[in-house]
């Protein structure tokens, strides 16, 4: 079941769209990277100005409007408790933080062509260069999530 949840009027104010899926994952999309939800066959699929990505209607436990001052940008996306795997973007570069020592991440264009392979470090951190990669879009696979972003 897929439940939206939209909070009394004088509430408290939310910043961000939360998206649990049923694993315990919990994605957070801040306002300011102006999120969009829509669905596209079986996927809900959240827009926003860096990224979208794509959920199966059959793994999400609910999307919720979320009261988090920690959330700043989709540059907060978070992955499960079990790894809190997370993707930011910093000096033209993605950087994935938060995995296992040594886990590889994929990185691929949207059509499947494999882009290149990274090994997240000792901290369980990579630093991915997204300068030299051509306008499109980009999934980058881990172990625990996938993820896409659009180089414009």
């Amino acid at each position: 079941m897929l439940l939206l949840c939209l909070p009394a009027a004088g509430a408290w104010a939310q910043n961000a769209i939360a998206v649990w899926q049923n694993d315990g994952t919990v994605a957070k999309f801040a306002f300011t990277e102006k999120p969009v939800v829509t669905y596209s066959a079986n996927e809900l699929v959240m827009t926003t100005t860096k990224t979208s990505v794509r959920y199966p209607i059959n793994r999400l436990q609910k999307v919720v409007f979320d009261v988090d001052e920690n959330v700043t940008s989709v540059e907060d996306v978070k992955s499960s408790p079990s790894g809190d795997v997370k993707f930011s973007f910093r000096d033209g570069s993605l950087v994935v933080s938060g995995g296992n020592a040594g886990a590889i991440v994929n990185l691929y264009q949207s059509n499947g062509v494999f882009v290149g392979q990274f090994r997240l470090d000792g901290d369980g951190s990579v630093t991915i260069p997204t300068s030299n990669l051509s306008s499109g879009v980009y999934i980058v696979n881990t172990q625990k999530m996938s993820f896409k972003f659009y180089k414009p």
